[in-house]
């Protein structure tokens, strides 16, 4: 994909987008769910899940202990932070 489609892969999911941008730092989903949702529920979890296996998928995120069963950390790829660069811009 190109980083065009990236950017808009991202854009096109609302809660993809909030979990995309709020990745800034390595976190866990259940830091990330707390942070944008400010609720710790398995509705929001899962929300927050599906939208990081995802951007994983699309190589925008990757896990940082991924032999973990839980307690996995995720971080913005290389790739990652050029679309949250381009983002930003916009």
């Amino acid at each position: 994909m190109s980083l065009l489609e990236l950017i808009g892969f991202v854009k096109r999911g609302k809660n993809r987008n909030k979990v995309f941008v709020e990745l800034n730092t390595p976190s866990m989903p259940s830091e990330l769910t707390k942070r944008i949702y400010g609720k710790t529920s398995n509705t929001y979890f899962n929300v927050v899940s599906r939208s990081l296996s995802e951007l994983k998928d699309k190589k925008l995120i990757e896990i940082i202990n991924p032999d973990e069963k839980t307690g996995r950390i995720y971080r913005r790829t290389a790739l990652g932070n050029k679309v949250a660069q381009a983002l930003r811009k916009n």
